[in-house]
């Protein structure tokens, strides 16, 4: 399998108001752009790597942090390959509600569902648990044997989901996983390796 490093994309502004995002666009904050240009410094000094192929969710967010993560290691912005499989959870029309608490309580069987049953999980106009999974799949398949490093810059929940497929966790166990904007997931072979960005709050601005 090829080295493939995950990296969330930075604040967004309905982050910020805890908003549910799904694939509805939301730009990054000023602290989500210092939070690319932290991840882009880290990866800058430590990787290991002359040459990288960056992908990116088609969400704004996504593309912006990857822009960012792109010029901060001598990688051409137009070289990022803009894949669509990528994009966030689809959550129709629960996306845009102020939080999974509020979720919980206008539709409690279906929240139950995310947290206990995710590939049974299916919001009104979204797509299931099932159906994000099987296109994550496709895509880590497509790109198992390639010899180029990959960094995938998309959303928490990806993140989690392709953790997940590559260590054969059930659904539920997927969803435990943590999805933290200060930490680049590195996959390969023989590892599934959290790096943590030291001093994360101290690269960023006031």
């Amino acid at each position: 399998m090829t080295d493939i490093y995950l990296v969330r994309h930075g604040e967004s502004e309905w982050n910020r108001e805890g908003r549910i995002q799904g694939q509805f666009n939301s730009p990054l904050t000023e602290f989500g752009v210092a939070q690319a240009k932290a991840i882009s410094s880290f990866l800058s000094d430590h990787l290991s790597y002359d040459q990288i192929q960056i992908y990116s969710s088609p969400l704004g967010r996504a593309q912006q942090t990857a822009e960012i993560i792109a010029e901060g290691i001598n990688q051409s912005v137009e070289s990022i390959i803009i894949e669509p499989r990528l994009n966030d959870f689809n959550l129709g029309e629960i996306a845009g509600t102020y939080g999974w608490d509020k979720v919980a309580e206008l539709y409690p069987e279906l929240a139950s569902l995310r947290l206990n049953n995710p590939m049974h999980f299916h919001p009104p106009g979204g797509e299931s648990g099932a159906d994000f999974k099987a296109r994550l799949m496709e895509f880590m398949d497509e790109i198992a044997d390639h010899e180029t490093p990959k960094l995938l810059v998309s959303h928490g929940i990806v993140n989690k989901f392709i953790r997940g497929i590559r260590k054969n966790l059930s659904g539920k166990q997927m969803i435990e996983l943590g999805e933290s904007q200060d930490t680049i997931y590195h996959l390969n072979n023989t590892q599934d390796q959290e790096i943590k960005v030291p001093d994360w709050l101290e690269l960023i601005p006031n």
